[in-house]
């Protein structure tokens, strides 16, 4: 029997929000429901998600960044029951056959392997855990229920 939490991820915008020629690390806002946005983008309400712009301490104009934090993507827990029978058969005393099933995720339990970072599908999949994670689209899952057969001769 396994048994595991989910592994966080982090959620990304897949935009450079930020102004650095790079969009795998750029991270969303966090509005007051919940729903991500890129920040400094115009939402359907037509107000901005944060600020447009983000100014320093000399006042001049900076690119915006997220302020969601580092690994608040979660991933379903993780649960499989696997099983192995064995039998030995004995042919004399020089020769023996081991007979052998095993089954892996015998109740055939979807098992979530990754989900999209991105957070217009974490928005469009809205589940969240009840300490303020979010859940997102699986992308990957582990195997399904499978058997394995074998025998072994000793001689």
């Amino acid at each position: 029997i396994e048994i595991s939490s989910g592994r966080p991820f982090n959620i990304i915008t897949n935009v450079d929000a930020n102004g650095d020629q790079a969009t795998q690390t750029d991270r969303p806002n966090v509005l007051a429901d919940g729903t991500l946005c890129v920040p400094g983008s115009r939402l359907a309400s037509g107000q901005f998600c944060g600020n447009q712009f983000d100014r320093d301490q000399n006042g001049n104009l900076v690119f915006p960044t997220g302020n969601l934090g580092r690994n608040l993507g979660m991933t379903h827990s993780f649960a499989s029951f696997d099983l192995r029978i064995a039998r030995a058969i004995r042919f004399g005393e020089r020769v023996r056959l081991d007979l052998i099933a095993e089954g892996f995720n015998l109740f055939n339990r979807f098992n979530e392997a990754s989900a999209s970072p991105f957070f217009t599908d974490v928005n469009a999949f809205g589940e969240r855990t009840k300490s303020g994670r979010y859940f997102s689209r699986p992308t990957a899952s582990f195997d399904p229920r499978q058997f394995q057969f074998g025998a072994k001769l000793y001689f």
